[in-house]
């Protein structure tokens, strides 16, 4: 099978909306822009004619995973169907009869695109073009060689990155993430092409202003640099399709001259939606914040965690005993039983159900959020996943509920055209960059290095958090874990939920009383005090601490209160001056306000900035008042002198 786009005797694909194939018996006309096999069609007919001489085959067995667990099966029997295994080309299968001819599609509405080009911030196109740098072309590349001539080798081919974007259930708003994501690529330079493999309802065809429902193949769009696919997977009822597999096609589509697919895979309920989902370079799984969104985004992560699993075990007996765990728990358990299970029983296979828990990181995106709650629901569902599953999220961002995008897929236009500066178009925006961030190895998520299932994990926080933040980490988990909470939904039962909070509270007494901190800290850290530089003198001082001082929203920062602070957290100048390698003189001159020994205002502000951070404070609040003191002082000096 050759790609996607592939030349034909030597000529560049066109994007004609009829073709004449020539060759076979009559000629066929087929919708949207062809793609041929390398063979003839004697070498064609010749195969038809050896496998109708050959006797039948008897089917492959199948797999033992359908076998042993219905959730796959079932979904991959309709799956098949829809997918042939045949290296065939993209074609409408209603209109693959002799002589048969089939309308050509409508033009494509450039008018309605081409009025409202897109309109991205400066910042953004800038982000986004140090996320990932252009890919420099053959030609540039040679061009840029003083010596250059055809006689050298040609220049590393083009690598085109997938993301997949795919859903827990229909109207999350996957099909407007996709296409909105691919023209904020597509104006910032790639060349992108946007597949509708939305096996449940592939509309992308509408937001795109693209071909009537109906057509398939490869069509360009009026946004340049843009195009789409649609690949017939969302027929009639009972309709012959006839398409690639995903992992064929998009094995394809890696090997055309783009910088990125952005597939829209619909909602991942099948195995085949959930391999090309599990395959691709980038995800961004789509959310809302409602019960049944949820659930079925728990019900996700289980069970594309165990197909990771079962893609690295071949068959054996390692493969059917985490089969058969996985089908005594249920079919699809959360990954954290999974590994429990089998650990309990001392299984080798544990060790890589673990490995796999520590690299599985699926992206999340949070959509139509409307209130305060929902724009916290993302760090929050980390939390219980990570706490139910073992699984570390990757949250990518929230896209706040917009009329505007209402709007724009009513008037089938796209939201970053025809509203670039609304909230949810912005927000679009900063998770594209995001993703391009992280993809590029840029962006690294960050992690926490405490132990599992030790006090600090439960409560989230580091072995040195003070008390005020443990206090705060404490009533943050308390409300995530609470009875009447939506993250919790279909993921806790009451009992199990009851322990949580159970724990949460021994975790809270233990690491907020310094006589029980110290001995638990000693055993789940045997080295916490070679690496806790800015507490250690804590624990070495005899005499007590000073109560630390009162702290509001309007406070002004002095030097004396700065001091205050320090000296309640039981930290040295020397310590801060070792940490933030500002000098010890500096800093004394701060907490006693000695302006005339400070340098210029810039340097202080950031001296001042760097003491804030260290002590936990709001460093844009302390910087503010000191150095609008300091500067007070500044202009008072120069008036004297004048």
């Amino acid at each position: 099978m050759c790609a996607v786009a592939s030349k034909v005797n030597g000529a560049p694909p066109s994007h004609a909306f009829s073709t004449k194939r020539e060759g076979a018996v009559g000629a066929r006309v087929v919708s949207g822009p062809l793609v041929f096999s390398e063979e003839t069609a004697q070498q064609r007919m010749s195969k038809k004619n050896r496998h109708k001489s050959s006797p039948p085959s008897a089917p492959p067995p199948a797999p033992p995973l359908d076998e042993a667990l219905p959730w796959l099966s079932e979904a991959d029997a309709t799956d098949d169907n829809a997918f042939e295994a045949s290296p065939t080309v993209i074609v409408q299968q209603r209109a693959i009869q002799v002589g048969a001819a089939v309308p050509p599609a409508p033009p494509v509405a450039h008018a309605d695109l081409s009025s409202a080009p897109v309109q991205l911030s400066e910042a953004s196109a800038h982000e986004a073009r140090d996320a990932t740098p252009p890919l420099a072309s053959a030609t540039e590349s040679q061009a840029s060689e003083p010596d250059a001539t055809p006689s050298l080798p040609p220049s590393p081919p083009r690598t085109c990155r997938v993301l997949a974007v795919g859903g827990s259930k229909g109207g999350v708003g996957k099909s407007v993430f996709a296409a909105n994501t691919a023209i904020y690529l597509a104006s910032i330079g790639r060349r992108v092409l946007i597949v509708d493999a939305d096996r449940g309802g592939a509309n992308l065809h509408t937001l795109v202003a693209g071909p009537a429902r109906g057509q398939v193949g490869r069509f360009p769009t009026a946004v340049p640099g843009l195009e789409l696919l649609v690949t017939g997977v969302d027929g009639a009822p009972g309709a012959p399709r006839v398409a690639p597999r995903l992992t064929k096609l998009l094995a394809d589509l890696r090997k055309e001259a783009l910088d990125y697919v952005v597939i829209d895979l619909g909602s991942l309920t099948s195995r085949t939606h959930i391999d090309a989902f599990l395959t691709a370079d980038a995800t961004a799984f789509i959310t809302i914040p409602e019960p049944t969104a949820l659930e079925g985004t728990y019900r996700f992560l289980a069970r594309a965690f165990l197909r990771i699993v079962l893609r690295d075990l071949p068959r054996g007996d390692a493969r059917t005993t985490l089969i058969s765990c996985a089908r005594k728990l249920g079919g699809a358990p959360a990954p954290l039983d999974l590994w429990r299970a089998l650990d309990d029983d001392a299984h080798p296979v544990a060790d890589l159900v673990r490995e796999k828990m520590e690299t599985f990181h699926p992206a999340l995106v949070l959509n139509q959020t409307r209130l305060r709650a929902d724009l916290e629901l993302g760090d929050a569902l980390k939390t219980v996943v990570r706490r139910r599953f073992g699984l570390t999220l990757e949250y990518l961002g929230h896209i706040e509920h917009d009329d505007t995008v209402w709007s724009a897929v009513r008037a089938r236009k796209l939201l970053l055209i025809e509203s670039p500066g609304t909230k949810a178009a912005k927000n679009v925006e900063k998770i594209a960059r995001r993703i391009l961030a992280i993809e590029s190895g840029k962006l690294k998520p960050a992690r926490r290095i405490v132990p599992a299932e030790s006090h600090h994990d439960l409560l989230e926080v580091e072995r040195g958090a003070t008390g005020e933040e443990i206090r705060r980490a404490h009533k943050r988990v308390r409300e995530i874990f609470s009875a009447d909470a939506l993250v919790c939904y279909s993921l806790f039962t009451e009992p199990e939920l009851a322990h949580v909070r159970t724990r949460i509270q021994e975790a809270f007494d233990v690491l907020l009383d310094p006589l029980r901190r110290r001995p638990y800290e000693l055993s789940v850290f045997p080295d916490s005090l070679d690496h806790e530089v800015p507490r250690s003198t804590r624990e070495l001082d005899d005499e007590p601490l000073p109560p630390a001082p009162e702290i509001t929203p309007d406070s002004d920062f002095t030097g004396a209160l700065l001091r205050a602070v320090r000296q309640s957290r039981g930290i040295r100048i020397e310590e801060i001056s070792q940490k933030t390698k500002i000098g010890s003189g500096y800093l004394l001159a701060i907490e006693n306000d000695d302006y005339a020994a400070l340098p210029a205002a810039v340097y202080v502000r950031g001296f001042v900035s760097q003491l804030a951070k260290l002590l936990k404070l709001d460093a844009t609040q302390v910087s503010r008042t000191y150095v609008r003191r300091y500067r007070r002082y500044l202009d008072e000096r120069q008036g004297k002198a004048s």
